[in-house]
């Protein structure tokens, strides 16, 4: 009976600690979900995003090398570690079995490098990500991909949810395959919104692996080559602006008619977003006292945080005058087109103008005193890797020191060198 009740008092101490951690560990409840529309719904539940850094064993995936990639291996065989002339593998299936961490002993001290090793025909073949161990690809390298790799899952999950679904297609353009030209294909101007059905879906290439094949009401077949879950794709949503915006499955498509008021529900879609600005852009300043009101044209710094209060459309097109407020409540109207053309390519166009979230929320340590650095694209020690990015961009080599501790970003005319992930100068 001792032996019992000592054991259930050990049982309770030995909880007590992990109730206690528990306690400190939150979430959002799951039903707490920003609204979407019905095309990013339909890619938020099929398609997740699969980062490099976790890729799981059994993923498979088709080795489609650009042409300009064609020349230079991509992967190594396991056996020889040589690497593999990408020809030999074009158009293979590989499917991933984990990575392997290997380790070198240099005159300055280790250095690690982490493989991705595949299979392929009772073949076995690596990726090598050097200067770099898995849990640093996922810190400083989150959209590292593998050159040529498409992500079949993506594919096979289109092919059973969009064949022989109709849907409205909001290119102005999509492409014929057409051997006798170099690139394979045409491009053929498509009226927005026409009505079509999903007849058959392959693969594209790495950063928009997912090939939909459609057939209007006319029998005319078309595709386009989008990208869903994103997965290896190197890309992030914002990076689907301009001539790419068409890339993503949810600007592509549309699972309705939206040929009836479109410049219409455009205006309800961004009518009351908080925004920010992503380049300065000059805007009129409107200020009321006393029943008088004066205007004036300012310049709005980068990265200024603003609510869309008012959107006037301009018709017939889809230019319109937005009312913005800032968090003092000062009133701004700047003109912008709520609609890209992919003809004229305007480069007024609202979601090349703005970033859609409170960006100064998303980065909450970062004072008010260096977001006014930041804005400027200017530099001062002290300021983290994060505020660096902010202000001057990703740059286009990142050295690590035998100390982890130090490593020195390059730019173009520029050199950043950090400790502990602080800038101590720049030169």
């Amino acid at each position: 009976m001792r032996i019992i009740a000592l054991s259930l008092i050990l049982f309770c101490c030995g909880r007590c600690p992990i109730t206690a951690q528990s306690d400190y560990i939150v979430t959002t409840p799951s039903t707490q979900e920003i609204p979407v529309g019905e095309e990013e719904q339909f890619i938020k539940s099929n398609f997740p995003l699969q980062p490099l850094c976790k890729w799981t064993p059994g993923m498979k995936f088709m080795f489609v090398p650009s042409t300009r990639n064609m020349f230079l291996p991509t992967l190594s065989s396991y056996d020889t570690e040589k690497g593999i002339d990408n020809s030999l593998l074009k158009h293979k299936i590989l499917t991933f079995t984990g990575t392997e961490e290997k380790a070198q002993n240099i005159s300055t001290g280790t250095n690690y490098s982490t493989r991705f090793v595949f299979e392929c025909e009772e073949g076995k073949y690596y990726y090598d990500i050097k200067n770099m161990r898995l849990d640093q690809i996922c810190e400083k390298a989150p959209r590292a991909g593998i050159n040529g790799l498409v992500y079949l899952k993506d594919v096979d999950t289109a092919k059973e949810l969009l064949v022989g679904k109709t849907v409205y297609i909001q290119s102005e353009s999509a492409r014929v395959d057409d051997a006798n030209n170099y690139s394979g294909y045409r491009d053929i101007a498509v009226p927005v919104n026409t009505e079509a059905t999903i007849t058959a879906i392959g693969v594209g290439s790495q950063a928009y692996p997912v090939k939909i094949v459609f057939k209007d009401t006319q029998g005319h077949s078309y595709y386009l080559e989008v990208a869903l879950s994103r997965t290896n794709s190197g890309m992030d949503l914002n990076d689907f602006q301009g001539e790419k915006r068409m890339k993503y499955f949810s600007n592509a498509f549309s699972f309705t008619n939206k040929s009836l008021g479109t410049i219409e529900s455009l205006k309800n879609k961004y009518l009351g977003m908080t925004v920010y600005l992503k380049k300065m852009l000059p805007a009129k300043r409107i200020v009321s006292f006393e029943d008088k009101q004066t205007e004036s044209r300012i310049h709005l710094p980068r990265y200024t945080v603003l609510q869309i209060k008012k959107i006037k459309l301009s018709p017939p097109g889809s230019l319109a005058i937005l009312s913005l407020t800032d968090r003092d409540g000062a009133i701004y109207e700047l003109e912008t087109d709520l609609k890209y053309d992919v003809i004229v390519k305007n480069d007024n166009y609202i979601e090349d103008f703005f970033g859609f979230e409170d960006i100064h929320k998303k980065y909450p340590g970062i004072t008010e005193s260096r977001w006014q650095i930041i804005s400027r694209g200017d530099l001062e020690a002290g300021m983290s890797t994060v505020e660096c990015r902010l202000s001057i961009g990703d740059p286009i080599e990142i050295e690590l020191k035998k100390d982890s501790r130090f490593e020195t970003w390059f730019y173009n005319g520029k050199t950043l060198e950090f400790e502990n992930g602080t800038l101590q100068r720049y030169k």
